[in-house]
């Protein structure tokens, strides 16, 4: 707990700012959440906007120190590896981790946002809706949210989006100091769905990230309790002008994703009704302003969904900032100072992998090549648990910060070149000279940074 409770405001009431509340509240501050959209509470109805998302080793343990975890996993479903759908209707299965013990945990960002503002309200905060931030006065440590008149905070949080007011006015105050870049993906997303079966269980195999992979577009699966699945399909932004009739998305279904059109009986109502989201990165810097102001989130460093880790890396900054909060008591500089530094280099790395997962999930998941690379890698990770992780489990299963994840994933790629010459099966693979070269080239580098290959888990 603080030595001296602070009274602090927060701008944006979704998962971050909802989960932050909690965290400072515990520690004794005057926390006040404003949003402002209506309380979603008051009207649950899907609006076909939200992609589902998955929670992983930096989401748990954030919800975990919050005591949230038990709650929030009451309400996933855990998914073990991705399933890549050709157009010939084939499936081949990849596991994400060294076995089943790991997975990831599939949940509905609307059901996941209701449960932390709920437990936001028990502990003790109070939220406004309908309440937009306006205007910012740094210079008077005032804020001005729509229906309030200034608003006194001795630290205004801003947690309200890859679109935020909070950014915006940052920007507008700190002037050429700041820079700001929002890089569109050039692909948007449709939320779609596939209902349970008759019987009200699953068509497809229930814990696995399902993909149709069509090059420069696909459609994903993500499992919701109950049977169904939320579907996302994502494709260039100038294709969706093509398809404008229910006869034209029926012929787009039929040449690229055949086998889904018999478990997904409104798909074309779902298209052209749901609205088209769109998808970029944010670039900002810095997060913070002084002691006073700090964005965390989207509004720092909103990503593409394809690393699973928007959410993830959100609540990592959230549990960095209450760590340095517990570390440095009332100095709030040290505090502010310490989370642009760290989450910074974090933010631009995992914005990074999120980019170039898209291209993987998209086109490479049905490159046999590459395919066999993950085969190779899948029999290194369990050959040798303690000396190699893949970049994607260090990601999701550990707390190894993205930046670092970045670049021991260049030296696993150039001993995955190596030991993938000449060999045709995982079987082939010569272990000896792969322990030889995790030895040489891998395992000083991690004692060097001080990482230990740990899977986090409660």
């Amino acid at each position: 707990m603080s030595e001296q409770p602070k009274k602090i405001i927060i701008s944006g009431a979704g998962l971050v700012g909802s989960l932050l509340a909690i965290g400072l509240k515990k520690r004794g501050h005057d926390v006040t959440l404003f949003e402002k959209r209506p309380d979603m509470r008051k009207n649950l109805k899907d609006q076909g906007r939200s992609i589902n998302l998955i929670v992983t080793a930096k989401g748990i343990k954030t919800l975990a120190s919050c005591n949230l975890w038990d709650a929030v996993k009451e309400i996933t479903v855990p998914v073990n590896g991705r399933m890549m759908h050709s157009i010939a209707g084939e499936m081949t299965y990849q596991p994400y981790g060294k076995d089943d013990s790991e997975c990831n945990y599939s949940i509905s960002r609307g059901e996941l946002n209701v449960l932390l503002m709920n437990k936001a309200e028990e502990a003790g905060v109070k939220i406004h809706f309908n309440s937009p931030l306006l205007d910012i006065s740094l210079s008077r440590k005032c804020a001005y949210f729509d229906g309030h008149n200034c608003l006194s905070y001795d630290h205004l949080f801003g947690t309200d989006g890859a679109g935020s007011p909070t950014r915006d006015a940052l920007i507008e105050k700190m002037g050429d100091k700041a820079t700001f870049k929002m890089h569109p993906l050039g692909a948007d997303y449709k939320e779609m769905q596939m209902p349970s079966d008759p019987n009200g269980d699953y068509s497809i195999e229930k814990n696995a990230l399902h993909i149709w992979p069509r090059g420069n577009h696909m459609l994903m699966a993500l499992p919701n309790q109950g049977g169904s699945f939320t579907m996302t399909l994502y494709m260039p932004t100038d294709w969706y002008e093509k398809y404008k009739t229910p006869e034209s998305v029926e012929g787009y279904f039929k040449e690229f994703y055949p086998d889904a059109i018999p478990l997904m009986p409104n798909f074309k109502k779902d298209f052209l009704e749901n609205p088209q989201g769109f998808l970029g990165t944010v670039r900002m810097n810095p997060w913070v302003y002084e002691d006073q102001v700090a964005l965390l989130g989207d509004a720092a460093h909103a990503i593409v969904p394809f690393f699973g880790q928007g959410m993830n890396s959100g609540f990592s900054d959230i549990q960095y900032l209450l760590d340095q909060v517990d570390k440095n008591k009332d100095d709030w500089k040290a505090t502010m100072t310490s989370y642009q530094d760290h989450q910074k280099l974090n933010g631009d790395a995992v914005a990074d992998l999120s980019l170039e997962n898209f291209t993987e999930m998209c086109d490479k998941v049905g490159d046999e090549n590459f395919l066999f690379r993950k085969k190779v890698e899948h029999k290194i990770e369990n050959s040798f648990p303690s000396k190699y992780r893949s970049r994607y489990a260090m990601v999701t299963y550990t707390l190894i910060p993205y930046h670092k994840v970045v670049e021991a994933g260049k030296i696993q790629s150039k001993i995955l070149d190596e030991v993938c010459k000449g060999i045709s099966s995982p079987d082939e693979l010569n272990l000896d000279l792969t322990e030889k070269l995790i030895d040489e080239k891998l395992t000083p580098w991690f004692k060097q940074e001080g990482i230990k290959l740990e899977r986090y888990h409660l």
